[in-house]
């Protein structure tokens, strides 16, 4: 059973205005911390992974207002163009050459394209790396294949790089993890390809390595229900501005049969950490928007560098894979419990815009 949007923010203690306003600040020393989407039930079980339910972990950041300000507010203008007419008209689908799908005016700065398999949406792919520079070679889903692709905005690298630092005691113990699976079976070539691939993107920091951003539509439109690629194996959602419903196929320990589809609606400042690379989702844009036009998004995922092996890898669903991905929920549910999982401060992020900077 779905729950209604003000049942579940009740139920993550999130009390929220009736528009689409931020919701009420909470207390400082909860003001960072992801939670679990359903407390009672903190591992979801959805797709299946090696025969079995894959386990996994959908937690939530409380809205920072400050937060979403600052990224929306980013001095290069990755999101102050005009909108596109493009984006307001009934666009049900198109077949045409790839410079037609060329964003126009400011947004071509920044590489934003029409989405070919919803032309409704502007994509535009980037990294999150600072190592990586201007321009980086990564593996972009969508186009199935390794492409060129923009640095990110500064402060939207600054986010991502401070999420990464105030969280290192977690992705260390990922990667450890990763080596112990690797030392149990060292002759078993396929197993040892696949873990020795994350590892070695732990190491390069190319976890949300990887940005999708999304732009639109104001109107309602529904995205066709499915599961990521294994670059979504750890995957950092962002709103940034109006609102959009995500449903997930998964179930908790206490869900019975009519509660396998989880909901919950974004408005701006809403973070998730999860991994849709395990479980069936569907998103919908609703047509009531903040006021300010569309619906902007940032999907922030796995960056694999070399093609052979992101093709490999993106539909794998082993048995091998199936033991990452329990380490994956284990690791991210303990931290979350111990209260560990947080966002950085806008301090934080600050600090680290200020860092990179003099880096460059």
């Amino acid at each position: 059973m779905a729950f209604g949007r003000r049942r579940l923010l009740r139920r993550l203690g999130v009390w929220a205005a009736l528009g689409l306003g931020f919701a009420r600040a909470p207390s400082f020393s909860q003001s960072r911390v992801l939670q679990h989407l359903l407390p009672k039930s903190p591992v979801l079980r959805g797709a299946k992974v090696g025969g079995e339910d894959a386990p996994s972990v959908f937690l939530l950041a409380p809205p920072s207002e400050h937060l979403t300000k600052y990224l929306l507010e980013d001095p290069s203008e990755p999101f102050g163009a005009e909108w596109p007419e493009r984006l307001f008209g009934e666009v049900e689908g198109r077949n045409e050459p790839d410079e037609a799908d060329q964003a126009p005016g400011k947004w071509q700065k920044w590489d934003f394209h029409f989405s070919k398999r919803e032309p409704f949406l502007l994509k535009a792919d980037w990294h999150s790396v600072p190592r990586w520079g201007d321009r980086y070679e990564i593996f972009v889903p969508r186009k199935n294949a390794v492409a060129e692709v923009v640095k990110a905005p500064n402060r939207t690298m600054a986010l991502l790089e401070a999420f990464r630092a105030v969280n290192e005691a977690v992705w260390q113990r990922m990667a450890r993890g990763l080596r112990e699976l690797l030392a149990e079976k060292p002759d078993d070539i396929l197993r040892c390809r696949l873990l020795t691939l994350l590892i070695e993107h732990f190491e390069e920091r190319g976890f949300f390595g990887a940005i999708e951003a999304q732009a639109g539509p104001p109107g309602h439109k529904e995205m066709h229900w499915h599961k990521d690629g294994a670059t979504g194996l750890l995957h950092l959602g962002i709103t940034l501005s109006g609102r959009r419903r995500l449903q997930l196929r998964a179930w908790g320990e206490t869900s019975d049969e009519e509660s396998w589809t989880q909901e919950l609606w974004m408005a701006p400042g809403h973070i998730y950490l999860s991994s849709p690379f395990l479980f069936e989702h569907g998103i919908t844009y609703s047509g009531e928007g903040s006021g300010k036009g569309p619906t902007l998004a940032l999907m922030c995922r796995f960056g694999f560098l070399d093609e052979e092996k992101a093709l490999w890898v993106n539909h794998l669903r082993s048995r091998d894979m199936l033991e990452v991905a329990q380490l994956f929920c284990q690791t991210l549910r303990e931290a979350a419990d111990a209260k560990e999982l947080k966002m950085p401060s806008l301090a934080e992020v600050k600090r680290t815009e200020k860092r990179l900077a003099k880096e460059r």
